[in-house]
Formats: C-alpha cells, sequence, structure tokens
C-alpha cells in the first residue's frame, strides 16, 4: 500500500528534486519589460516634474542588466529540469513569451513619431514668436511624449526645440521651425529637411 502511494506520489509530481522556471520568474520578467515598454512609448514620469530624479537611461540600463540576469537563471533552470526530470513544461515558455509579445508589439505599434505632433509643436513657435521679446524661450517644455528641455527663438523668425537629451556631453538634437527656408544653426550644426517649415537638427559644440 505504502510502495502504491509513494509511486502515485511521484506520477503527480509532487516529488520532484528540480522545478522549471514558473511564475516567479515570468513576473520578475514582467517587471523590466514593462518598464522597457514604459519608455519606448514615452509613458514616464517627466524629468521636469517631481520624479526628476527619475532618469530614464540609468532605468533603461538596470532594466536591461535585469532582464539579462533573468534570462541566465532561466537557461539554468531549464537546462537542469529538462536534463534532470527529463521531462518537458509548458511554464518554461512563459517568461519567454511575455520578451517575445512586448518586441512584437513594440514592433507594430511605433510610438507616436514627431509627425503626427507638429500641430502641437506648430502651436508652440506660433504662441513664442507672438510673445514679447524678452520672453521668447521656455523651458522645460512637455509636447505629447517629447521632454523638450528648451524652446527658443534663432534668427528670421526660427525657433528651436532642444529635446530633453539621455546624455549630453556637448551634443544638442531637435527639431526647427523655419518658415523662411533652412536653419541657419549654431556651432557645428547640421539640418535635415522634414517637408513644410519643419527640420530636425543637431548640433554639437566644438572648443
Amino acid at each position: 500500500m505504502g510502495d502504491q502511494r509513494a509511486a502515485d506520489v511521484k506520477r503527480a509530481g509532487f516529488n520532484r528534486k528540480y522545478n522549471p522556471p514558473g511564475p516567479i520568474v515570468a513576473i520578475l520578467t514582467a517587471l523590466p519589460v514593462g518598464l522597457l515598454f514604459c519608455l519606448h512609448y514615452g509613458l514616464w514620469p517627466s524629468r521636469f516634474g517631481s520624479f526628476q530624479w527619475a532618469e530614464p537611461f540609468l532605468f533603461f540600463a538596470g532594466a536591461l542588466l535585469a532582464l539579462g540576469v533573468l534570462g541566465l537563471v532561466w537557461a539554468i533552470r531549464t537546462l537542469i529540469f529538462v536534463v534532470e526530470e527529463r521531462r518537458w513544461s509548458w511554464w518554461i515558455l512563459l517568461a519567454p513569451l511575455i520578451v517575445l509579445g512586448a518586441v512584437v508589439l513594440g514592433a507594430a505599434v511605433p510610438p507616436t513619431p514627431f509627425d503626427e505632433m507638429r500641430p502641437e509643436f506648430e502651436q508652440v513657435a506660433r504662441e513664442l514668436l507672438a510673445s514679447p521679446g524678452s520672453d521668447r524661450a521656455r523651458e522645460n517644455v512637455e509636447i505629447g511624449r517629447f521632454d523638450i528641455s528648451r524652446v527658443f527663438e534663432g534668427r528670421d523668425s526660427e525657433v528651436y526645440f532642444r529635446e530633453e537629451p539621455w546624455l549630453g556631453f556637448g551634443t544638442s538634437t531637435g527639431w526647427v521651425y523655419s518658415p523662411n527656408g533652412e536653419p541657419s544653426g549654431f556651432d557645428d550644426f547640421s539640418s535635415t529637411d522634414l517637408g513644410g517649415p519643419w527640420y530636425e537638427y543637431k548640433s554639437v559644440w566644438r572648443d
């Protein structure tokens, strides 16, 4: 009777020595994946508000490191389980499916592009140009998912939207509202025509 009960328990899987990577690994995987998902779509507390300390670059690097460690844990536990238990479990696929689902969704539904936000950018540019001369600059402006560190007037009715960089190091990037043609720029400046009065720019400060 005792031998039969032991056999039943073994068949039920209650005496496993090794377990597959299950729901705990999946949940821990979902956390950094969710963080990367938020960063990808700009669903992040503004760096200009009360969460200014939450530098996205550091969280991006931390999330990638966490995924790397979890991937290693998943691979080791999967290998040990398959070799030692000589069986398969659908729990093994859960963590990879979470990562794969996020990648597919991110590729299929890209973040809101600049073109869709042009009306909002242009409204800010026109308001700034209509302001008194001393007020023709704004700091820390949020336009949709875009964090603009500074909006300022250039020459000949140009308005520059300097994007908040993850890492600065003397490089300025963003967009220019320039209804009178190619912007004059500043420092080591280059621009790309986006159609209409808009240009994307990059400027590198040189000694």
